[in-house]
């Protein structure tokens, strides 16, 4: 979904995502100052990491599978902040 600044102010994360599946890769995104930075690669200094298939997470993206649903069945993990994951769905639109 498209990035909300307003909703996202005072948020400084770093999110890596690494896909598997259809469409698999690594991506970080970076929320600071209100600001949203992605970029191809991986960030070892990364506030949390999302391990998923790419199409759950497209899911969970588009609002189709509740996010805390898919962790606890075990579609997805992560490690880090559990609290950054949280505030994630809040800083990005639906869609």
């Amino acid at each position: 979904g498209a990035f909300q600044p307003d909703k996202a102010a005072g948020a400084n994360a770093v999110i890596q995502f690494n896909f598997t599946g259809d469409e698999p890769g690594n991506y970080t995104v970076k929320v600071a100052d209100g600001k949203c930075e992605v970029t191809e690669g991986t960030d070892d200094g990364a506030t949390v990491a999302i391990n998923a298939p790419s199409d759950v997470w497209l899911k969970i993206t588009r609002r189709e599978l509740d996010g805390a649903t898919a962790f606890m069945s075990g579609q997805f993990t992560f490690t880090g902040d559990m609290g950054v994951l949280m505030q994630m769905q809040t800083w990005f639109a639906q869609g």
